[in-house]
């Protein structure tokens, strides 16, 4: 899979069929789309490309809001590639293109970025400023510069659209068991391991570091786990936060695997929240808080032996 941000269009002229949106999740509505268009370019080999945005449009627009994501950039990308995309297009969102004509931004973004045979859009898709940009408005270029449109309808599950403004509400009330009937896997938080401050192991409680460097939909706290690593899974507790007690300000995911002494510095895990233990609090001295992660991790263990999923 080949990624090409705004300056560093492709070369090849191969016939495309594209898709365009946010697709933070990548949920059942998500996943029906891309595989639609995997599916069709593979029949009649040409590439299948997707463009998106970063950051999320309505953080520009709205210049105070702050779209809290279901997936790191790094699981996005991770997720593409396993449904087979060829192509990512990330284009850097701003006031400027906040601000550009429907017809423009379908110009620039779209049909004279690609030998576009196929454009393949979600029902809700609007472009352009002030989201004038709609199906009827595609459907006129279409005819002018001759390529197909699609447009998916929405994907419905238990009576509900599946949508990721459904599973952020999920995610934010802990409602994790619900999740995957819409998104079509376990709710997780991918990424390399980087090496951290070493607090943890200095503690006594060594863990693995995911820098996920965006806004999560998951609340800072403490989460049971489950973890997955080179195929394997394990079981642990996270921590998802800044690090009050030391001062720190920027959001790390801190898991300590039980029973685990590898170094897997480097290597991907996928951590799967499945309780919440408790939310992120800042304590009085190093002493309360190691105190506190003995008894998060008895709890923890207890939780897992309640549950059937570890032996104590």
């Amino acid at each position: 899979m080949q990624v090409f941000n705004q300056k560093k269009p492709p070369t090849s002229n191969t016939s495309s069929i594209v898709t365009i949106g946010n697709f933070d999740g990548i949920h059942l509505g998500h996943r029906a789309l891309i595989n639609k268009i995997v599916s069709e370019a593979n029949n009649k080999n040409f590439r299948s490309a997707l463009v998106s945005f970063d950051p999320h449009p309505q953080e520009i627009i709205h210049s105070k809001t702050i779209v809290p994501r279901i997936c790191t950039a790094e699981h996005q990308l991770h997720l593409f590639e396993e449904i087979g995309l060829d192509e990512i297009h990330l284009v850097p969102f701003t006031k400027k293109l906040s601000q550009m004509p429907p017809e423009e931004f379908a110009l620039q973004f779209l049909i004279n970025r690609f030998n576009l045979s196929k454009l393949i859009i979600g029902y809700d898709f609007r472009f352009g400023k002030f989201r004038a940009g709609d199906f009827k408005l595609l459907e006129n270029l279409s005819k002018k510069y001759n390529f197909l449109l699609e447009e998916v309808s929405p994907v419905k599950e238990k009576g509900q659209t599946v949508s990721s403004t459904l599973i952020r509400k999920l995610i934010k009330e802990f409602r994790f068991s619900e999740i995957h009937s819409y998104l079509g896997r376990e709710f997780s938080l991918y990424g390399q391991v980087v090496l951290g401050d070493q607090q943890g192991k200095k503690l006594g409680f060594p863990t693995a570091n995911i820098k996920p460097e965006t806004t999560l939909a998951l609340q800072n706290g403490v989460y049971v786990c489950k973890i997955k690593l080179d195929n394997k899974t394990h079981y642990g507790i996270s921590n998802v936060g800044i690090k009050p007690t030391f001062g720190k300000n920027d959001v790390t995911i801190e898991t300590l695997i039980f029973n685990f002494e590898e170094d897997i510095y480097r290597k991907f895990i996928e951590v799967i929240p499945l309780y919440l233990l408790r939310l992120e609090k800042k304590f009085i001295s190093v002493k309360e808080l190691k105190k506190q992660i003995s008894l998060d991790i008895k709890n923890a263990r207890n939780y897992l032996h309640e549950h059937e999923i570890l032996p104590l």
